[in-house]
């Protein structure tokens, strides 16, 4: 089966951060045919 790849943006930069627990949970319940990828504020212009 084909990989995807889904790139996920967490709304702080917070260590600790509510969103970032919840993102990290996320990508250990995804299926392993997703490749899921951190976007960083701190990549964007």
């Amino acid at each position: 089966m084909a990989k995807h790849k889904v790139g996920y943006l967490i709304g702080s930069l917070a260590k600790g951060s509510i969103n970032r627990k919840l993102a990290k949970a996320l990508v250990r319940l995804a299926p392993p045919e997703l490749e899921m990828t951190e976007i960083s504020f701190k990549d964007l212009p």
